[in-house]
């Protein structure tokens, strides 16, 4: 068995999963969660990738932030908001009223972030003339910045989390009005229960089963090991709406195994097939007959 060129960005398998992903695309229905489960090593990182590159090279291109909830500085709701707006910032979704937000919060100018509060609960039914007092953080250009940041009170910083997050769905549901967004979560399974309970109390509710207020053209994947069992905190008949399940991604066939020897270039027999496979048949997941196939080649290739 020979190699040639070697391209380590070749996906194999999960049809089945791609199609669904697919599917959640087009918006066609309620459907607006994919949630799916998989052991160690089954592949699931790398899916999620295959999906980032799908949007990224679509046109128009999706925005999508793919985050990985074990690897998190630091496992609160704001860090995990953060990095899903640094991906997403980057692809020209506008987080402005977040961002402002937590430059407040940070810089400790609760003024601002109050003003931001009092102005999202204001009612103007009925009003004719409207007189705000305060700084609309929405239009606000300059802000002064003491050298040392003023340290908020506990109530004042709770106050702040929470004008943050609330700005954040803000900003995503205005982008999403116009335009579509993908936002993916990996290792679920592997972040600390607090986290896991804010996204379940928080997160998927706002957007994906609040069906009143969501961002209209949001994806959502929801990918680990374990997954939440989602009838315990939404009706059966919204997480069958709403969630579409992979419930356990399968190991591979023998075709599989032949795919992957083909797209990385090597030519085979039907032996070597076959001697990969049974890797597989004893257990071994996908991830790592890859990478076996791929040392025992370079190994092959070292003593030529």
């Amino acid at each position: 068995m020979t190699q040639h060129n070697v391209n380590l960005d070749k996906f194999i398998d999960r049809e089945f999963e791609q199609e669904l992903f697919e599917e959640l695309l087009t918006l066609r229905d309620d459907a607006r969660l994919l949630a799916i489960r998989g052991g160690g090593g089954m592949g699931k990182s790398s899916l999620l990738r295959q999906f980032q590159y799908r949007c990224r090279t679509v046109r128009p291109r999706i925005p999508v932030a793919l985050v990985a909830l074990d690897q998190l500085p630091d496992a609160t709701a704001l860090v995990l908001l953060r990095e899903v707006v640094r991906q997403l910032a980057a692809l020209h979704v506008d987080f402005a009223a977040f961002q402002k937000n937590e430059n407040a919060r940070m810089a400790g100018d609760f003024p601002s972030i109050r003003a931001y509060l009092d102005f999202e609960r204001a009612s103007f039914s009925g009003a004719r003339d409207i007189h705000i007092r305060g700084i609309n953080v929405e239009r606000a250009e300059r802000v002064a910045i003491s050298a040392k940041a003023v340290r908020l009170t506990p109530e004042q910083e709770d106050a702040a989390h929470k004008a943050s997050v609330r700005a954040f769905f803000a900003d995503l549901a205005r982008h999403c009005e116009a335009s579509p967004a993908v936002i993916m979560l990996d290792a679920y399974d592997r972040c600390p229960p607090p986290l896991q309970a804010w996204l379940l109390e928080h997160l998927l509710e706002a957007l994906c089963f609040d069906r009143a207020q969501r961002p209209r053209q949001l994806i959502v994947v929801l990918a680990g090991r374990e997954l939440p069992v989602f009838t315990h905190h939404w009706a059966e008949a919204e997480c069958t709406t709403i969630v579409r399940s992979v419930q356990q991604m399968s190991t591979w066939q023998r075709h599989h195994v032949e795919e992957c020897l083909r797209v990385h270039g090597f030519s085979y027999t039907a032996e070597d097939v076959d001697s990969f496979y049974r890797f597989v048949q004893r257990g071994l997941p996908p991830s790592q007959v890859v990478q076996l196939i791929e040392s025992m080649l370079m190994a092959q290739r070292g003593s030529l």
